[in-house]
């Protein structure tokens, strides 16, 4: 199914609307969670998006400053969201120059790929103790609200195990890495890696 020609990031500032109306500020604090962007980059949109009738504002007073625009989705924009949701998701984008060392571990020498795999090891626990810190932030703060969770807060929950998950599983494989490194055997490996066949200790998480 094909949706109507916006850019993908218009996309993303309708579905960050969806669940609670925002500033054109914190919609770029929010949007930079998922994929880097600007405020020249994301304003521009707005201002578009707002002329086609897929947002509105209303103009919040602020003592000493101009009145900020807060955005919301009209009708038209809730249905240009829904369209664009069940439409077929594009192909993940990655550019990560640490992939690109690890290609090319092999034809390294053995302090050069240590310092490689110690540097990715750490990235992952520092992913790890993030995100885990990010959980319990989510859940006390899901605490005050006993009655319904925001839809904002379901998101960033779910989102959040997400990254948790797979920060530990990339640990789980630095570690299997690292251990057919030293084996020094670079043929056909005979020790496949297999999730969860690592275990991720209190060790990894403490650093």
């Amino acid at each position: 199914m094909k949706v109507k020609p916006i850019n993908k990031l218009s996309y993303g500032i309708l579905s960050l609307l969806s669940t609670q109306p925002m500033s054109g500020y914190d919609l770029t604090l929010k949007i930079n969670k998922f994929w880097r962007s600007t405020h020249s980059a994301i304003y521009p949109l707005l201002s578009e998006m707002e002329g086609k009738g897929y947002i509105e504002f209303i103009l919040k007073e602020q003592s000493g400053k101009p009145d900020k625009k807060i955005y919301s989705l009209t009708s038209e924009g809730e249905k240009l969201l829904h369209d664009w949701f069940i439409a077929d998701t594009g192909d993940e984008v990655v550019r990560d120059e640490m992939i690109l060392k690890l290609y090319c571990i092999k034809c390294v020498d053995t302090e050069a790929a240590e310092k490689v795999l110690d540097e990715l090891a750490s990235r992952y626990k520092k992913q790890i103790k993030r995100h885990i810190g990010q959980t319990e932030m989510i859940k006390s703060m899901g605490r005050e609200h006993p009655e319904a969770t925001p839809p904002s807060l379901f998101g960033s929950y779910i989102l959040t195990q997400k990254v948790l998950n797979e920060a530990i599983l990339d640990l789980q494989w630095c570690e299997w890495l690292r251990k057919q490194y030293e084996k020094k055997d670079f043929g056909l490996f005979d020790e496949d890696f297999i999730m969860g066949s690592e275990t991720v200790g209190e060790e990894f998480v403490k650093d």
